[in-house]
């Protein structure tokens, strides 16, 4: 199923990029724990960690590429990925994602419209596209 519009691929982009940063942050606190300390713990957990990350930022290049042909096919799995990350984000922008994942249309107007709303929050935590 093909995902288009420009406006929701950036948003799912965002929503990586709010996912990855939250990985790398914790990658770091972990990274300065005491390394004599449950030695394999912690290197299983560095080693989990750069996965996730490695996988976010290949979807995250798929989704950039797709800009320029305005829509994207993503794998079951590149799905999972963008929907997990989606959850991190207010429940409005979440909803796009899912019915963009779902397969629904998920236009510009649409987005903008979201975002407007979010933006308004002083509490948004919604990233900005632009």
């Amino acid at each position: 199923m093909k995902i288009e519009g420009q406006l929701i691929m950036e948003l799912m982009r965002s929503c990586l990029t709010e996912l990855s940063n939250t990985l790398e942050n914790l990658r770091q606190e972990s990274g300065e724990a005491a390394p004599e300390a449950f030695p394999v713990m912690r290197n299983g957990l560095l080693f989990s960690l750069d996965m996730s990350l490695a996988v976010i930022h290949m979807v995250g290049v798929k989704l950039s590429q797709a800009e320029q042909t305005g829509g994207v096919e993503l794998e079951d799995s590149e799905r999972v990925v963008v929907g997990m990350a989606a959850t991190l984000m207010p429940e409005s922008v979440a909803a796009l994602v899912d019915d963009a994942l779902e397969g629904l249309p998920v236009s510009d107007d649409r987005v903008r419209s979201v975002l407007g709303e979010e933006g308004d929050s002083e509490e948004s935590e919604t990233p900005s596209i632009h």
